[in-house]
């Protein structure tokens, strides 16, 4: 087994992760955890949502979140082991409110989460941006962990 531990492993387990898992503080104080499809951007990282609902909420209340992914992933059984990269990461959350910087925010998670129908990129954004709400998360630590087994 191989292991590295660092900001840049966790950055590219953002970046190849499916999805991330977002942990904020309710109005209560209590932790309330949501996956979300999320897209690094530089050193943020970016989701879209509905404009309502508990994650919001919570968001506006308490910006402060921590975001947890696991990407390349792989049991190898014969070895009793697991190989996967991931990153633990904290940050400020912001509401995207720049029509310029939501655009570009959805396409960059249109390009990583349907990177084969380009052609409909566009079309999609004007189509459900009215109703969309777009957050941005600044991230302030990212620390990372791989493992790659020997076999």
């Amino acid at each position: 087994m191989q292991r590295e531990d660092g900001r840049m492993v966790g950055l590219r387990a953002l970046e190849v992760c499916q999805y991330m898992v977002l942990a904020v503080m309710d109005e209560k104080g209590l932790p309330y955890c949501m996956p979300l499809n999320g897209v690094l951007v530089g050193e943020s990282v970016y989701f879209h949502s509905a404009q309502r609902g508990e994650k919001l909420a919570c968001l506006r209340l308490h910006p402060q979140v921590c975001l947890t992914a696991v990407g390349n992933q792989r049991v190898v059984q014969q070895a009793y082991e697991t190989e996967f990269t991931s990153a633990v990461a904290r940050g400020m959350a912001h509401e995207v409110t720049d029509l310029e910087e939501q655009k570009v925010a959805l396409r960059a998670i249109c390009r990583k989460y349907a990177p084969d129908y380009p052609d409909r990129v566009e079309e999609v954004i004007e189509k459900h941006l009215p109703r969309t709400a777009v957050w941005r998360i600044d991230l302030d630590t990212v620390s990372g962990r791989e493992r790659l087994c020997s076999q």
